[in-house]
């Protein structure tokens, strides 16, 4: 419950800075981290992950990946609202590497559990970009889901 308030809150703040801040029509880099965590809210993206967590245990990671491509379109959209060009260089950069894992995930299922495993683990073991850093710095209470 406390999170839906917070969650409406959140929204209705955003709504008024949007309002405010309409003249240039670009998001700050705070209301930008902010807008991304509002859309993971509106789109109840961490109670959708939650209700996939079985099948996600079970082997059966397309639920999942779902998920992440919702998060990978948040993540592109901003990244078209911001102002902050550094930013949404991360932004598009990090939707990229949900879209790689989204990619290995839509084709896990229980039989190739070891496979799909490698395979995540070779994404996570590639270089962190300068960019993806440079969110984690600029938004480091951003909801993720890779």
């Amino acid at each position: 419950m406390i999170k839906k308030v917070a969650a409406a809150t959140a929204v209705l703040s955003l709504t008024a800075t949007v309002l405010v801040g309409c003249a240039s029509g670009k998001l700050n880099t705070q209301d930008t981290c902010d807008y991304v965590n509002e859309q993971v809210a509106i789109k109840q993206l961490l109670q959708k992950s939650e209700d996939v967590s079985e099948d996600l245990i079970a082997g059966d990671m397309k639920g999942y990946s779902l998920v992440i491509d919702e998060y990978s379109g948040i993540l592109t959209d901003a990244a078209e609202k911001t102002k902050d060009k550094k930013l949404a260089k991360a932004l598009h950069a990090t939707a990229e590497q949900s879209n790689q894992v989204s990619a290995v995930m839509a084709e896990g299922t229980s039989s190739n559990v070891a496979q799909t495993d490698q395979k995540l683990t070779a994404l996570e073991d590639q270089d962190t970009s300068e960019e993806t850093e440079y969110l984690g710095i600029k938004c480091p209470e951003l909801e993720s889901f890779s």
